[in-house]
């Protein structure tokens, strides 16, 4: 039998057939290649990453300051959109670390590091941030989108001073603190703000159609003249955005300090009070000559009530030579050659507080009781020792952080 003859024209359709089946094989080989190469580059992917994110767990609990702020910047990467989608399980992982350490961290740049992270999350749905500190902290976009919080739980979470811009969301602010909180250019639709401490809290462009009020404290006028009664509550009913604050100070500052001093400490408060009115301040300096026969707290309380921020000098005014503090319960303590400062100070805070003004302390450093107790943390109370030198005023930290606190 002689050999198959194939003209010219059926060889090329048979190399081509042969092209296309090769192509085939060839592809679907490359497609499970790629296929078993993804797997396990998938799988590489995911080591690392856990690896990554434990390194970075540990970080977070260093007693360095910088391993600790390094690593809680470095956290924000298990948050964003990219990793999230490939590694959603992490992203959970590390809100829950967040949140959790945001339950017991005082107020400081660790905190506000961790805090500020949040935003990259972008949907904070549903997330629980009960009983969270949360002051001091920057909550928003600047690239015009919206982060969401739907259903997102802030109950008894401390806002003070805190930023809220670009959100949107029916928020459950149920007794949270909006202590000098900014929101700006919000949509707070149907939020919850029942039992809210709103003092000194300020709203820029906010929807707050269908938000609850019921309780709430400090409310401000332009928002509280237009709350109506629905069902037993106080709702807010307009659809339009809303700009809100309280009345602003005239920049007044009052000066907690002992009615008698020795000529250091008077000099000192001398110094502050000059350096204060330099920048445009007027000083309530409350001296003994000032106080009246009767109605005392009220005269007091007049001047802080006019004032928007308080300079409290924790000077040594009582010697205890020898006494026990908390006797028979189990913090009793023993106390020798103790110093204390005037009780008025905390008297006097505690009436600005209660007005919502920042507080500046300049204490002596063996005065550590009461509103000068080292334990407290208030991202609108500064510190500033009575050695440091007054002629550098200008230069401190913490006093250039308490002015910026101050709303006028």
């Amino acid at each position: 039998m002689g050999m198959a003859q194939f003209s010219f024209s059926e060889v090329a359709a048979i190399i081509a057939i042969a092209t296309v089946i090769i192509g085939i094989v060839v592809g679907v080989l490359k497609f499970f290649i790629n296929d078993i190469f993804d797997f396990k580059n998938s799988n590489k992917r995911k080591e690392e990453s856990r690896n990554s994110f434990n390194n970075i767990l540990l970080g977070l609990s260093s007693p360095d300051n910088v391993s600790k702020l390094s690593s809680a910047i470095m956290l924000r990467r298990f948050l964003n959109t990219k990793i999230s989608r490939e590694f959603p399980y992490l992203q959970t992982e590390a809100i829950n670390v967040i949140t959790s350490m945001l339950r017991i961290l005082p107020t400081g740049i660790y905190q506000k590091s961790l805090a500020d992270g949040l935003a990259y999350a972008v949907d904070l749905s549903s997330l629980d941030l009960q009983r969270t500190n949360l002051q001091d902290v920057y909550l928003g976009r600047k690239d015009g989108a919206f982060i969401i919080m739907d259903n997102t739980d802030l109950f008894l979470s401390d806002l003070s001073y805190a930023l809220f811009e670009n959100i949107r969301g029916r928020a459950i602010f149920y007794r949270s603190v909006f202590f000098c909180t900014q929101i700006k250019n919000c949509d707070f639709s149907n939020a919850i703000f029942r039992e809210a401490d709103l003092t000194n809290v300020t709203f820029k462009n906010v929807i707050l159609k269908g938000a609850d009020f019921t309780d709430a404290i400090n409310i401000p006028e332009d928002i509280q003249n237009h709350l109506v009664q629905e069902n037993g509550r106080l709702i807010f009913p307009l659809s339009e955005p809303v700009t809100a604050k309280h009345s602003a100070l005239e920049k007044m500052i009052f000066f907690s300090m002992p009615s008698i001093m020795s000529k250091e400490e008077e000099l000192l408060t001398k110094d502050y009070q000059s350096y204060l009115e330099s920048l445009g301040y007027r000083v309530h300096y409350y001296i003994r000559d000032d106080y009246p026969c009767y109605g005392q707290l009220n005269r007091v309380r007049e001047k802080i009530l006019n004032s928007s921020a308080m300079v409290v000098f924790g000077f040594k005014q009582t010697n205890i030579q020898e006494a026990i503090y908390r006797p028979n319960t189990k913090d009793e303590e023993k106390w020798n050659n103790k110093w204390i400062a005037t009780p008025w100070n905390d008297i006097e805070v505690g009436m600005g507080l209660m007005k919502g003004m920042p507080i500046l302390l300049v204490k002596d450093s063996q005065i550590d009781q009461g509103i000068f107790d080292s334990n407290l943390s208030e991202c609108f109370i500064a510190t500033i020792n009575v050695d440091e030198d007054s002629r550098k005023l200008a230069h401190n930290k913490e006093l250039n952080m308490w002015l910026s606190k101050i709303s006028v």
